[in-house]
């Protein structure tokens, strides 16, 4: 269990485990990469369209 590191989201703040210290957690990174397809998800980024 090497290299894993708890960082906050920098899109809704949320406490999150990750390997690669991307900035984003698991759930905002989804839905960046799937901008649109179901508009909103338990994230709390705070997009509002």
């Amino acid at each position: 269990m090497e290299g894993i590191l708890k960082l906050k989201c920098s899109s809704c703040g949320t406490m999150f485990m990750s390997e690669t210290q991307q900035s984003k957690c698991p759930t905002c990174a989804e839905q960046s990469s799937n901008m649109g397809s179901s508009g909103h998800g338990g994230c709390g980024c705070g997009h509002s369209h």
